[in-house]
């Protein structure tokens, strides 16, 4: 009778701590979405962190994949995330990318899903969540290295097609596979894709703006009309507003017996740029570097338009150029840009960052020196003492000194 007792005291302690758990497990993930609602990232991550530090419980995983592909500052290859908390009126899209202070997280995602899936096989949450990640690493063009364009969205699909087979959705999901359709210009296909997106989250502008496009382009304007309006309701930032206007605009005229179409371009998963816009320029630049083209130098300049302020654009740069070898090429362009780029602290940091270590492997330690300064000067009014930036600084500074 004893042992009875103590056995079914046992179970209802152990059926105590299942429950205690899944309590918890819901209680963080709770807390982590009222965080992300205050646009406290870094510290939503953080509390998911500290509730799973070893990646163990899927939801929560999730969870940390959607803070960190979503509201990431920096990555390096999508696997180290630049976090932080943000104030009300400051925007993940207008930092990205852009030197400052933020908590850095690790979180191989590809490695640790597809651990996870092998544990849970029938669990098409993951399925979902790699689609999401192959999908980002496209658009940012962090997985270049590894991957072709090509490879990275046939993954995405993939898993994408698994998870919705199993009625596993998102609205990025669905907008992700309708993008995916239009690239490959099937716009009939994308069309459903992109109504469905809109049917699972009404609020997203990018999917209005496209599924806008997509009837557009098939001739059936009636019915672009309503999205590209709501596009333009829900756009909150230049130039993607006065874009979505023009083609309400546009299509009013046309319905009204006026000329056809002349359609911008598609959007991408965050709206930054029309779809495949840095992608398609980056490989343009590319191509004419090495080849010599004598159009190099224009299209260097276009890509480094698009946003002076973002480190991987730099980072391209130099790998486009080191690459054919043409550093000398490289230091002329970017000490050519500093009287004319942004006035701020980032654009000229970066610049001068960039010319000083171009001039030092150029075998030129004295014309680096003054940029190295002008670097250290610029760049510690946005980004902590503790970035490594700034230890490379140190020691070019230390070898390209003067002698006297």
């Amino acid at each position: 009778m004893f042992m009875r007792v103590f056995l079914l005291a046992a179970a209802l302690v152990l059926l105590g701590a299942g429950s205690l758990r899944a309590q918890t497990e819901a209680a963080v993930l709770a807390k982590a979405e009222q965080l992300i609602g205050q646009k406290k990232y870094e510290s939503a991550y953080r509390a998911l962190e500290e509730f799973d530090p070893k990646n163990t419980h899927v939801a929560v995983v999730l969870k940390k994949e959607d803070i960190a592909l979503n509201y990431y500052l920096l990555s390096v290859n999508l696997e180290v995330f630049g976090l932080r908390d943000l104030k009300a009126n400051e925007q993940v899209a207008q930092l990205r990318g852009k030197p400052g202070k933020y908590g850095s997280y690790q979180l191989p995602v590809a490695q640790v899903l597809a651990a996870l899936k092998r544990r849970h096989p029938s669990d098409y949450r993951l399925d979902l969540g790699l689609g999401h990640y192959y999908y980002t690493l496209q658009q940012c063009g962090c997985g270049k290295q590894r991957f072709s364009d090509e490879e990275l969205l046939q993954k995405a699909q993939q898993y994408y097609t698994a998870a919705h087979s199993h009625d596993q959705e998102d609205y990025e999901s669905r907008f992700a596979t309708g993008f995916m359709l239009m690239r490959k210009q099937q716009l009939a296909a994308a069309v459903p894709e992109l109504e469905r997106s809109v049917a699972l989250n009404a609020e997203y502008p990018n999917a209005h703006y496209n599924l806008a496009y997509a009837y557009a382009a098939l001739e059936r304007p009636a019915e672009a009309l309503p999205h590209a309006k709501q596009a333009a309701a829900l756009y909150a930032l230049q130039p993607y507003k006065g874009e979505a206007q023009s083609m309400v605009e546009a299509l009013e005229k046309h319905l009204q017996g006026g000329p056809a179409l002349n359609l911008l371009g598609t959007r991408n998963a965050d709206g930054s740029q029309p779809a495949g816009a840095y992608a398609a320029l980056r490989e343009q630049v590319a191509a004419a570097v090495a080849r010599k083209a004598s159009n190099a130098k224009e299209l260097t300049l276009k890509l480094f338009q698009l946003d002076p302020e973002n480190d991987g654009m730099y980072a391209d740069l130099m790998d486009i150029y080191q690459a054919n070898n043409q550093f000398p090429a490289m230091e002329v362009f970017f000490r050519e840009q500093l009287p004319t780029a942004p006035q701020t602290p980032t654009a000229q940091g970066m610049l001068h960052f960039y010319v000083a270590v171009l001039n030092m492997q150029l075998g030129r330690p004295a014309a680096a020196y003054p940029h190295f300064q002008q670097a250290d000067a610029q760049l510690r009014k946005v980004a902590k003492s503790d970035n490594p930036l700034f230890d490379t600084i140190r020691r070019g500074l230390a070898e390209s000194k003067p002698r006297r």
